[in-house]
């Protein structure tokens, strides 16, 4: 498929964060408007499975976990490190899914405008392609929903989005966002406990999350087995909910 050149993103992002009501024009007509030029990669977009339009804000109406499945139909043959390429899903937010991304994160008067764009329709870095790039955050959610041993995707996405804070703290932080393993053993054990009656509590789980990243300074956490893992990880989760 085309892209988005280097350069021509630049100039998109300039463009755009200065006047945001950009992303609501036609690409073809903006394309022409800004000169942005194009060029060649060897991803394939199979547009037979279009993603579901949201219905509202909600969980149960923003169709996202529906949508992780079908984007991992969409992209089947992307491999990680071509997902890191922010051409690739600048493109996308603009152009082939660009009615998609409009309902998902529409404009608000009450925004701040500029980084709401920059936000959702761009994918700078790891942390804005895995949690709020309209298109690459699904993308990288049904990636972590297929490495989670024992489980399948929909329980592994149900729990992604039962609760916006349990996400960002299992995906914002270096120790676990740049290791898919650290991520399927915590899914794993979160599983386990919620299972056996205990909840999800915020400070206790990010007590949790600061205490692998004290360990993965002193060891390489993605060398260890799932199951070594688990024997690390899992009495750190007990010590932060005070299950010793």
């Amino acid at each position: 498929m085309q892209v988005l050149t280097s350069d021509s993103l630049e100039v998109l992002r300039r463009a755009v964060t200065l006047t945001p009501e950009f992303v609501e024009v036609n690409f073809t007509e903006l394309s022409a408007q800004l000169s942005l030029k194009f060029v060649e990669i060897k991803v394939s977009l199979h547009t037979e499975f279009p993603l579901i339009m949201p219905r509202g804000v909600s969980q149960e109406k923003n169709m996202d976990s529906q949508n992780c499945i079908i984007i991992s139909k969409l992209l089947s043959q992307l491999t990680p490190a071509e997902a890191t390429d922010e051409r690739l899903w600048t493109t996308l937010c603009f152009a082939e899914l660009s009615e998609y991304v409009r309902r998902r994160w529409p404009l608000a008067k009450s925004q701040n405008r500029p980084n709401h764009v920059n936000d959702h329709w761009f994918a700078k870095n790891n942390r804005n392609r895995i949690r709020d790039n309209a298109i690459s955050r699904l993308w990288w959610m049904g990636r972590v929903a297929n490495l989670v041993p024992g489980a399948t995707s929909d329980e592994v996405l149900e729990m992604l989005f039962f609760n916006s804070d349990y996400r960002s703290s299992l995906l914002e932080r270096t120790s676990s966002a740049s290791a898919f393993n650290v991520v399927a053993s915590i899914l794993k054990i979160s599983q386990k406990y919620f299972a056996a009656d205990c909840d999800y509590n915020r400070d206790n789980f990010r007590s949790f999350m600061k205490s692998i990243d004290m360990i993965s300074k002193r060891a390489n956490l993605t060398s260890l087995s799932d199951d070594a893992l688990t024997s690390l990880l899992e009495p750190l989760y007990r010590h932060a909910y005070s299950l010793n």
